[in-house]
């Protein structure tokens, strides 16, 4: 009968990196289709506003989008290598410790994509505020959709960045369920 310690922060790290591919991936997807803004321009123009129009919101969508498809990854890195702890599965060598290099090295692009991505719309939002005013009362949706999409990606940058301490800090319970052996 081995002594086994729970720990709780192998789950809790995958949890978190679902939660930001869930996040970053929705807060991508309300931001490319915050689209619907049209008004009438003091010479009588009509113009409609995109989110193509405002270069930081287009780099949060290419930015959070490239960051989900490394999450995933990361994902599959953490369930097929066990957690990236320092177990090396029983192998030795470079071959083994792969995974975990690889995995340290996702969760630092991830980070960085996730909040640039994210910092550049809260500051452009502060920048472009006139324009964006103009497309809420009854223009549009677009300045309710920039601000849902960057509190998505808000929260998606604060839970990768606690899936990155989770993974490497002990908990002191589990959170699935043990045999009693």
């Amino acid at each position: 009968m081995s002594a086994t310690y729970p720990n709780g922060s192998k789950a809790a790290s995958l949890l978190l990196r679902l939660s930001t591919l869930a996040l970053v991936l929705t807060s991508a997807v309300v931001m490319a289709m915050a689209s619907e803004c049209t008004i009438v321009q003091r010479n009588g123009v009509i113009a409609t506003i995109t989110y193509k129009d405002f270069p930081p919101f287009v780099y949060l969508v290419g930015f959070n989008v490239v960051a989900a498809v490394l999450e995933a990854v990361a994902i599959y890195l953490q369930l097929n290598k066990g957690g990236g702890d320092g177990d090396d599965g029983g192998g030795e060598g470079f071959a083994a410790k792969l995974p975990g290099i690889l995995l340290v090295m996702l969760d630092v692009a991830v980070q960085a994509l996730v909040y640039s991505a994210t910092g550049a719309v809260f500051a452009s939002v502060s920048a472009y505020g006139p324009q964006l005013n103009a497309c809420g009362a009854g223009a549009g949706r677009l300045c309710g959709q920039v601000h849902q999409s960057k509190l998505l990606s808000f929260a998606g940058s604060v839970a990768v960045g606690l899936a990155a301490v989770f993974k490497d800090v002990s908990l002191p319970f589990s959170l699935w369920p043990t045999s009693s052996d």
